[in-house]
């Protein structure tokens, strides 16, 4: 009787996470935001709903940075996104510009899309301006957190999404941008948005 025995390679993942704040003890390290005319905002951190979330912003970018990325293949973003107050879709400004929210990776716009605090508002996401015209509230995880400002005294004034993307990179350094064209212009109390819990994982997959 001959015995033969069969190797089996399992498939291997590397995992490394290079960017991670929870903006209680970091702060804004790595982060730099900018104005709408380009000037470096000072600090931008506040609490909200027990807990400090970077923002608020309104026709503001924030970028963060990371760098020294080990060898990698794949890099994921997450985060908890907070849209605070009377966001309104797809619903067209006077100027033509929709609540706008943009994801860059790179410099390269990756996701464009629009969220909606109002019943009679439409949003593109899940999905890509112009898209689609997707219900309020679409894939929100939570729509019943307060107002942060205009709606501060109402209990259903900022929804709460989670947004996680992955996608194909091997350089050792990587830039991550988020902005907005929030109208109008400048209505940080009308409008805003927040971020908390940012994490940036490269993966090597073998």
């Amino acid at each position: 009787m001959v015995a033969v025995l069969i190797g089996c390679t399992k498939k291997l993942t590397k995992t490394d996470v290079v960017y991670e704040n929870d903006f209680e003890r970091l702060g804004q390290d790595s982060v730099t935001i900018f104005d709408f005319y380009g000037l470096v905002t000072t600090s931008k951190i506040f609490n909200f709903n027990g807990s400090k979330v970077l923002g608020p912003f309104n026709n503001n970018a924030v970028i963060f940075k990371a760098k020294n990325i080990p060898d990698h293949n794949v890099l994921e973003i997450s985060f908890d996104l907070y849209i605070h107050d009377g966001w309104q879709g797809n619903t067209k400004a006077s100027n033509g510009v929709p609540d706008l929210f943009v994801m860059k990776y790179d410099g390269n716009t990756k996701f464009l899309t629009t969220f909606a605090n109002q019943l009679a508002s439409k949003q593109s996401y899940p999905q890509w301006y112009p898209a689609a015209d997707n219900p309020t509230y679409s894939n929100a995880i939570d729509i019943k957190l307060p107002g942060r400002c205009a709606w501060k005294d109402s209990t259903q004034g900022t929804s709460f999404y989670k947004i996680v993307q992955s996608f194909s990179h091997g350089s050792d350094k990587f830039e991550l941008s988020l902005s907005d064209a929030l109208q109008p212009f400048a209505a940080i109390c009308e409008k805003s948005w927040s971020i908390d819990d940012l994490k940036i994982t490269a993966y090597k997959y073998y």
